[in-house]
């Protein structure tokens, strides 16, 4: 069977538990399982970039929809984009003097800067994304790279609803195996990433051997 859409994953978890009578629950499982995969789970496809206008005379901006977790936030430049400094939130040192903000932190629900804007700013924020599968939202890039994660973490769920404890060992076994393994292939990627900005380019005659 497939497992590309919200549909499919509450298809599969009903055949892996042979069980016809749970239709009404199997939502509730997923929903259960996407919590775990959003508190653990910190990978480039969950990465989304939104772009954000400063309020001229405020020191906020309300955080984008599905916002769980900050990456970067730049001010977007006529040459580019100029990096932002993310601080703790008990260490952002405001001052009632407007201008161009170069500090940020995440306060509730709002970016918050060090200063008032004195313009609208534009801004890029980088951030993570939080899973919600619906039949609205059918699918998302975590269920097309991994279903597994899905499909066993939502049967970790179902397991003490049937009280199986046999059950849920089998499944959490192969959900943390599935979890280390996609861990594993995220680290070897952004290792990768690291070494390209950090070694210099190898030339031989003028010709960088790295781009081919």
């Amino acid at each position: 069977m497939a497992l590309a859409t919200y549909a499919d994953v509450q298809a599969a978890v009903g055949d892996w538990l042979e069980r016809g009578d749970l239709a009404a629950r199997i939502p509730d499982f997923i929903t259960l399982a996407e919590s775990r995969l959003n508190r653990l789970l910190r990978l480039r496809l969950m990465e989304t970039e939104v772009a954000l206008t400063a309020v001229v005379g405020s020191r906020t901006l309300a955080l984008p929809a599905g916002f769980t977790e900050p990456v970067a936030l730049w001010q977007d430049l006529t040459g580019g984009r100029q990096d932002l400094r993310f601080v703790d939130p008990a260490g952002l040192l405001t001052v009632t003097a407007p201008g161009a903000p170069r500090q940020w932190t995440v306060a509730g629900s709002v970016i918050a800067f060090e200063r008032p804007c004195d313009q609208a700013y534009a801004f890029t924020l980088r951030f993570l994304g939080a899973l919600s599968l619906s039949n609205a939202a059918p699918s998302n890039a975590i269920l097309a790279a991994y279903p597994d994660l899905y499909l066993f973490g939502a049967l970790i769920e179902a397991a003490p609803y049937l009280r199986d404890a046999e059950l849920l060992s089998l499944f959490q076994a192969r959900f943390q195996a599935a979890v280390e393994e996609v861990g594993a292939k995220e680290a070897r990627s952004r290792a990768l990433a690291t070494l390209s900005l950090d070694t210099p380019p190898s030339r031989a005659g003028g010709f960088d051997i790295r781009r081919g």
